[in-house]
């Protein structure tokens, strides 16, 4: 081989190596900035994020109309007030991606309010004593 030849290799080498590196950084950084974007939209509300998932491919609500450069994450959170709430929150603008702080979040439905548990029954009505008091009837 000649000099050129060896030349000629080693640029394509050293461009396909800083390509990679390149990509894996600007992962890093997209990913990085998801993350950010999602925490500062929880504080901006006053929300702690109890739980919080990136969705890979089913992204709720948000499965259609979501960019390559947007990312989708599960949430529950509680607000300062206690209640729990969860949904699916989108990070970043359509075209510019996580380097746009939007975050645009869609609740899941509220489920009806059913009586919780201990199921608390009232007692037996009172029948009055012979001595005054009240007595209750037991089963």
């Amino acid at each position: 081989m000649d000099w050129q030849a060896i030349l000629i290799v080693f640029v394509i080498v050293f461009v396909v190596v800083v390509f990679i590196v390149v990509a894996i950084i600007a992962a890093v950084v997209h990913f990085n900035r998801a993350g950010s974007i999602l925490q500062n939209w929880a504080a901006r509300n006053g929300f702690r994020i109890l739980a919080g998932k990136r969705c890979l491919v089913w992204q709720g609500p948000f499965f259609f109309g979501t960019s390559e450069s947007q990312e989708v994450y599960r949430v529950t959170i509680q607000d300062h007030s206690g209640y729990i709430r969860s949904g699916y929150v989108r990070c970043g603008g359509y075209f510019l991606g996580t380097f746009s702080d939007q975050a645009e979040v869609v609740w899941d439905p509220e489920a009806p309010q059913q009586p919780g548990f201990p199921v608390v029954f009232p007692g037996p009505p009172a029948r009055p004593r012979e001595n005054g008091g009240d007595v209750r009837q037991r089963c």
